[in-house]
């Protein structure tokens, strides 16, 4: 069963925790740890709020924003270069409004719930999985979709079915992402199959 006491602090420094609008490698819009915003409507569907600036002519207080008012923040973002190893706090100039922290986190819970869903459908015995496998293949999900996940990793799924970690462990790697990344998913593998081996071992 899934951690997500120890393995959401990870997933928050993996993905960042960032409350404007920004781009992700791929150029998709981005708020939050992760949360992918398809459109200016969906953007609208969250609780921004406007930034405060007392300087600015005339002042910008704090408070909801509007749906123009997250139109524009996303439209701004949404032209800009991405990739090349540009940052998230480079979209920072380019926006105006800030998700609130509850807001964030009730958007992870809740999409880390769907997740768990969709695995579950995909791997009926995933919650029988040790917490690292359960954590690696959430990550892996999380990144690449279960779309692709089951479409593009054939053999990493059929391991996983059989409980083989060893070789789900030689079959995580994805592209796009920070190598640190790739690295602990294997080690979180690597963990599952030692703890497997002990155990067999015991009996």
């Amino acid at each position: 069963m899934l951690n997500t006491t120890t393995y959401l602090p990870k997933l928050k420094v993996f993905e960042g925790d960032v409350s404007y609008m920004y781009e992700d490698s791929n150029g998709n819009v981005t708020v939050g740890i992760g949360n992918m915003l398809r459109d200016a409507a969906a953007a609208q569907k969250l609780a921004f709020v406007r930034r405060p600036n007392l300087t600015a002519k005339p002042p910008i207080l704090a408070g909801p924003a509007t749906a123009i008012e997250i139109k524009a923040d996303f439209d701004n973002v949404n032209k800009q270069p991405y990739g090349g190893g540009i940052k998230a706090s480079y979209y920072k100039q380019f926006t105006k409004l800030d998700l609130p922290q509850n807001v964030i986190d009730n958007l992870l819970n809740a999409r880390v719930q769907g997740f768990i869903t969709t695995l579950l459908a995909t791997f009926p015995d995933y919650n029988s999985y040790p917490p690292e496998a359960c954590a690696a293949i959430f990550d892996m999900a999380y990144t690449l979709g279960i779309g692709k996940l089951t479409s593009q990793f054939i053999t990493f799924c059929a391991a996983v079915k059989a409980k083989d970690w060893v070789t789900a462990a030689g079959q995580c790697h994805r592209r796009g992402i920070q190598e640190s990344r790739n690295i602990w998913t294997m080690a979180q593998f690597g963990k599952a199959a030692a703890d497997a081996a002990a155990k067999a071992a015991n009996k």
